[in-house]
């Protein structure tokens, strides 16, 4: 089996996956990255062979766009290989993202509270690094994972929610082209349907 290396999306922490890592074969080699964003980032691990990716929203992005973490099979939940809207791709609109900046650099706790609120799920504890929370915002206007997505859309499952707040349905679609819709509502797959995102974890770790 491969080894399984989580990470979570902005404004979470690596607590995301434990109610899916709760459910995994435990012989499973596992890794849970952090960004930092409530508490201490983890740094990459070094690895001898390809990963199974699992990633949620921005942490799909992040192994598009940045990771230096060979991986042979990607799991998406919540994910995007880009988060704004271009000429051909229907993201989220620029000025959105711009004025969620903005408003994060007044007034950070209101932000992150609507945000943690519209996901419909859980606030990380402990406090926020908000340096680290912004460079994530940043992130999500900057990084651009769609070259990388083209080049392994067969090594790449998808999964989404119906009604994801934070990734709309067609911009699941426009992305990744098939993808498994879990009839919910919700950013928060890992918490909310964490039968299902253990299920694929194992389906594609003993492919």
């Amino acid at each position: 089996m491969s080894t399984v290396v989580f990470v979570h999306g902005w404004g979470y922490d690596a607590h995301l996956w434990d109610e899916v890592r709760a459910l995994l074969d435990p012989t499973l080699g596992i890794v849970t990255l952090d960004f930092g964003y409530f508490g201490a980032a983890s740094p990459a691990p070094t690895l001898d062979e390809p990963v199974l990716a699992v990633g949620h929203s921005l942490g799909v992005l992040w192994w598009l766009a940045q990771s230096a973490i060979p991986w042979r099979r990607l799991l998406s939940i919540n994910g995007f290989p880009r988060f704004t809207a271009s000429a051909d791709y229907p993201g989220v609109a620029p000025r959105l993202l711009c004025r969620m900046q903005q408003q994060f650099r007044k007034a950070p706790a209101t932000v992150l509270a609507d945000f943690h609120a519209r996901c419909g799920g859980h606030a990380p504890f402990g406090l926020p690094n908000l340096a680290r929370l912004a460079a994530g915002l940043d992130a999500l206007g900057e990084w651009d994972g769609r070259a990388r997505l083209a080049s392994r859309r067969s090594d790449v499952v998808a999964l989404a929610g119906t009604n994801d707040p934070i990734v709309p349905a067609a911009m699941s679609r426009m992305a990744f082209g098939t993808v498994e819709f879990i009839d919910t509502t919700g950013h928060l797959l890992p918490e909310t349907h964490p039968e299902i995102c253990a299920r694929w974890i194992e389906r594609l770790a003993d492919a």
